[in-house]
């Protein structure tokens, strides 16, 4: 991973030698000690670049296979005309719904169930307004979302993603549009892509793997009807809309038996939260490709596998 981004591996265990960087022991992972998150800030500040150090988390191989999926993505695209935004990992309050509440999965019959879940069912009546009619009425007041939550969300749960990436492709043409004051993970005029490291693809793990596109539905549902309403499909240029959920694999294989497993359901994979695309890739793959694209829509195709596109 050092290599990958260009830097001399002997300057670790100088800056560890220093105090900036502590090892980890189950592994080649590096961390930043408080001395070293301390110039970081300081260093960012200084060269006025809006970045925050990471925080060393529990799963060490989770955090450097989050870190290793952001630099190859990164440098198998350009986009000389757009921005690229990562967070690693994004998380977000759910409805705690599961297993029968979620989904029903008989055979290989896929039915979502949790637009009958009572909260859902209030949301759609609390917050009515879809698509474009939504733009013509002020946009819920983060007040109202909060007292909402409290009062309707009882059980929660924590969706995390491994790496939310924001694609920002001729971010020029939005910059006189205002954000939303309810935009809390700033997705306004974003292609976002969502990537999970997936359990391994077989019969067995089948509703885990759907239990996280569930997560993805459920969440796609509450940004249409309270945070982004009128803008989650369409951008402010009325451009279309890129919400992509994808399966993170470290070997091909899997990631080709993870489509093959999925693809069988076909438009039910996206069903009310339509529209979606659901894909799966390989870090394999990524490592494989050679060179450089323009642009995120360039690369994905030629690394990951459509298991669901919109219609």
């Amino acid at each position: 991973m050092v290599a990958l981004a260009g830097k001399d591996g002997a300057a670790l265990s100088c800056l560890a030698g220093e105090g900036f960087l502590v090892k980890a022991k189950d592994g080649d992972v590096y961390f930043l000690t408080p001395a070293g998150a301390e110039s970081f800030r300081k260093i960012a500040a200084e060269s006025f670049i809006p970045c925050r150090p990471g925080e060393a988390g529990t799963d060490k191989k989770r955090e450097a296979d989050r870190s290793l999926l952001q630099m190859l993505l990164d440098r198998r695209h350009i986009q000389r005309w757009g921005l690229k935004e990562y967070g690693k990992p994004f998380r977000f309050e759910l409805p705690d719904l599961a297993g029968d509440e979620l989904f029903s999965l008989e055979g290989r019959n896929l039915v979502w169930k949790y637009r009958e879940a009572q909260v859902f069912v209030d949301m759609a009546k609390d917050f009515p307004i879809l698509g474009m009619a939504a733009r013509a009425v002020p946009s819920p007041a983060p007040e109202r979302l909060s007292s909402w939550s409290d009062e309707n969300v009882l059980r929660r749960r924590t969706m995390e993603a491994d790496l939310l990436y924001k694609s920002r492709y001729d971010f020029q043409a939005y910059a006189s549009f205002p954000k939303l004051p309810c935009d809390p993970c700033d997705l306004l005029n974003a292609d976002r892509f969502m990537c999970f490291f997936a359990p391994p693809p077989t019969l067995e793990n089948e509703r885990a793997i759907l239990t996280t596109l569930g997560e993805f539905h459920m969440f796609l549902t509450m940004m249409r009807h309270m945070y982004l309403p009128g803008y989650v499909d369409l951008d402010s240029l009325e451009q279309d809309g890129i919400n992509w959920l994808i399966y993170v694999y470290e070997r091909e294989a899997d990631a080709e038996a993870c489509a093959d497993l999925l693809s069988v359901h076909g438009r039910n994979l996206a069903g009310p939260a339509a529209p979606l695309e659901v894909w799966s890739m390989s870090i394999e793959a990524l490592w494989k490709r050679e060179g450089s694209v323009e642009s995120i829509h360039d690369l994905l195709p030629s690394v990951a596998h459509p298991i669901w596109r919109m219609e």
